[in-house]
């Protein structure tokens, strides 16, 4: 039989702590998608201004060997060759580069694919059907701006989405421009993301863990605070109340027997009255080390209230679950107190009642049954049992 220990059944409070971890991963999910959505965003940008600048800068390189030509240091021709070839020359990154167009459309540089160079594209349309070539030119005599296009990627044939940034040299009738490939730049900024937040994540996940755990360790003190009794360290009349359920819901799995013994000590008060509530106290901590002792693995003791104390649990019959309120009985009346030199000992009587589905609509029938066994037992003469 599956034993219902108390370990494995959760306390209210630690179901909402469950509830509230669960409500801080969907929480902490949805603030990294929030994250990721933003920062790559703002790094799509970044990148997309990183390429506007090259430009500008790449615009400043021509206008200074323009400014060689005004000043007839260099002759036109000069002056556009050696600004082609500082150009051509100035890659950056794993494949970013410039290339320059004339006003009629043909290829002055193109770093990685110099076969295209003297060529006119004008009419070229990329393999969604664009006609680049004239985009590039009616952007840039706008003022400059983004261009969207499939383009072939160093060494392939292939052609992968791209985006350029192209502007217009007035005094050349150039037209200059530089890309991002869309795939590489979203695996640029992803791994960026990653490596970026990577940590902090990981800091912040490692301090939600520990913070989870610290809290749901002081929820279980206050919650085992809350459901056990202060001197007897048993359970409590609130404890059985909320362990009901389970134990009812268990009782359908098992071929034994869900059982209630309710224990009350015989005359407690004239003990408190004849030898202290102190020395009442030591009896009742006594009574509740005898049950602890006694219970197996699937019962609960619980001090009901003053002298009154009931086990739960399952049995395999009757007869075991009297012979358990038995042994405790009997142990009890074993043992000495002694207060000032006194001895003194005590008796306790029980009732015994099994959980029947056909006469109890809840565990707290079948509890009020053993109540009224050991009512039988009292008034039988007590120090007995009853079922």
């Amino acid at each position: 039989m599956q034993n219902l220990s108390p370990k494995s059944y959760r306390l209210p409070l630690q179901n909402k702590l469950v509830g509230l971890s669960v409500m801080i991963i969907i929480g902490i999910v949805a603030f990294v998608l929030f994250f990721y959505h933003s920062f790559s965003t703002s790094l799509e940008q970044e990148k997309k201004a990183q390429s506007k600048n090259f430009i500008e800068s790449a615009l400043g390189i021509i206008q200074h060997f323009h400014q060689l030509e005004l000043s007839e240091k260099l002759t036109t021709a000069e002056a556009q060759q050696l600004a082609m070839h500082t150009l051509e020359s100035a890659t950056y990154g794993d494949d970013g580069y410039f290339w320059i167009n004339d006003s009629n459309g043909k290829i002055l540089i193109q770093p990685y694919m110099p076969n295209l160079v003297g060529l006119n594209m004008t009419n070229w349309a990329d393999s969604t059907g664009k006609y680049i070539f004239q985009e590039f030119d009616r952007e840039a005599r706008k003022g400059g701006g983004w261009v969207s296009y499939t383009w072939p990627k160093l060494n392939t044939s292939e052609e992968f989405p791209k985006i350029s940034y192209v502007a217009h040299y007035p005094a050349w009738d150039w037209l200059i421009g530089t890309g991002l490939y869309l795939d590489d730049m979203k695996s640029d900024i992803f791994w960026a993301v990653l490596s970026t937040s990577g940590v902090l994540l990981l800091g912040f996940l490692i301090f939600i863990f520990t913070i989870i755990v610290i809290i749901n360790y002081f929820v279980h003190q206050l919650s085992e605070l809350s459901i056990r009794d202060s001197l007897t360290n048993l359970y409590t009349k609130r404890f059985l109340k909320e362990i009901s359920p389970a134990l009812l819901n268990h009782n359908k799995l098992t071929d034994h027997h869900l059982t209630a013994i309710f224990i009350d000590l015989d005359h407690f008060k004239s003990i408190n009255d004849l030898h202290g509530h102190d020395n009442g106290d030591k009896v009742l901590k006594k009574v509740a080390k005898i049950m602890r002792e006694n219970a197996k693995q699937r019962h609960y003791c619980m001090r009901y209230g003053g002298e009154e104390f009931v086990l739960i649990g399952f049995f395999e019959n009757e007869m075991s679950a009297v012979d358990m309120a038995e042994t405790i009985r009997h142990q009890v009346s074993e043992v000495c107190f002694i207060n000032d030199n006194n001895e003194f000992s005590v008796t306790l009587s029980a009732g015994v009642a099994l959980h029947n589905n056909l006469i109890d609509d809840s565990f707290a029938n079948t509890v009020k049954r053993a109540d009224m066994k050991l009512y039988e037992a009292k008034t039988a003469g007590r120090n007995r049992v009853v079922v």
